[in-house]
């Protein structure tokens, strides 16, 4: 092309130096058209004020330690409703784009990638960037799909089980046969945890804000489900007289002083939110003779290597409950992308028991 553009301008009598400038500008300008025609514009979900509405930019290449997942679906989390607000923002360096995690199929690879090929159905934790199209994510994050569950099922998976194992069995040392209180049973966290815990202990107590909720945790599994809006679950347990050694909970506030009340000696309290309250008060007496444990932890500030290490448990531990069929996912109901609004309202108002996910493959149908 270039070869014919020169003996062009040499037979209308162009000066050699001219010749040259001008193929040299033709030349990079094809350059930069070749690599403009290769970018892949990425659909995504934008945030105005708590407004959530369909974007679009430049998709990024992986880095050399990243995959690329094209999505498929991707889970809301209560964290999605705080980032939209203003109030939780991406760690350093991550993703704006709201969306903790993601199921969907490897579509490219960082030069560095070893454990996934292009073209494997894989599921993934992020730190953000999951209401999109493509996200690019570190592969010590990403977990091959269990052979039994299909991409929607996948795309609620990560965030929940995740949160559950690190705080129940790593922060908490759950044990086996130990009894264990979640609170919110209903909910993503809490159906996630009836749903493994039913296979390690038979004294299984939720709490949930209706009857019809508290019916559905048992029939998950729980041996017990309090409507915390009929009963104080202190005073169900003071009537029972029992205690428990474990309690995760993501209500905060005046649960606090309640908590340490029923639990057991050497009991354990772990905090994943605090939805009724940052601040509560405790009875330290209770700390010290009963020689409690609270703590309290988030996956998303997590470095890759250190999410990575749960990931490698989960898939050790959990992934064979799923393909042995012990351990299913709840999903209560998707929305496509556009829906992403509604979405964050059915969240919001709390009635959904089990995931909600956004069908980000279904938008382009």
């Amino acid at each position: 092309m270039f070869h014919n553009l020169k003996f062009l301008l040499n037979s209308v009598g162009i000066h050699n130096l001219l010749i040259s400038l001008i193929t040299e500008i033709v030349f990079k300008n094809c350059i930069m058209y070749t690599k403009c025609q290769r970018k892949i514009i990425l659909k995504f979900i934008n945030n105005n004020e708590g407004n959530l509405f369909i974007d679009e930019k430049v998709l990024n290449d992986p880095l050399d330690s990243q995959i690329q997942i094209e999505i498929d679906y991707a889970g809301i989390n209560r964290a999605d409703i705080l980032q939209k607000k203003g109030h939780y923002p991406p760690p350093k360096g991550e993703s704006e784009i709201i969306g903790l995690e993601c199921s969907g199929k490897v579509s490219k690879l960082g030069k560095l990638v070893k454990k996934f090929s292009l073209g494997d159905h894989v599921c993934a934790i992020l730190a953000g960037g999951g209401y999109a199209e493509f996200v690019n994510v570190d592969e010590k994050q990403v977990m091959p799909l269990p052979s039994n569950l299909n991409s929607l099922e996948a795309g609620g998976l990560p965030e929940t089980t995740l949160t559950v194992y690190e705080n129940i069995f790593n922060v908490s040392n759950f044990q086996k046969d130990e009894s264990i209180l979640i609170h919110g049973g209903s909910s993503g966290i809490g159906t996630t945890a009836i749903s493994i815990l039913k296979n390690y202990t038979k004294n299984l107590y939720v709490t949930a804000g209706t009857n019809q909720k508290c019916k559905s945790c048992i029939e998950l599994g729980a041996t017990e489900a309090i409507n915390y809006k009929d009963l104080d679950f202190e005073e169900y347990f003071n009537e029972k007289k029992l205690k428990v050694d474990v309690i995760l909970d993501m209500v905060g506030g005046e649960y606090l002083k309640k908590n340490l009340k029923i639990l057991n000696f050497k009991g354990r309290l772990t905090y994943i939110a605090a939805l009724g309250g940052i601040k509560g008060e405790a009875n330290l007496l209770h700390i010290m003779n009963k020689q409690l444990k609270i703590s309290g932890s988030t996956l998303r500030s997590r470095t890759p290597l250190e999410k990575g290490i749960i990931v490698d448990q989960v898939q050790k531990e959990i992934w064979p409950l799923i393909e042995d069929g012990k351990y299913k996912p709840t999903i209560f109901e998707t929305f496509k992308m556009h829906e992403v609004n509604k979405a964050h309202e059915v969240m919001e108002k709390s009635d959904h028991i089990g995931k909600i996910v956004l069908d980000i493959k279904g938008e382009q149908a």
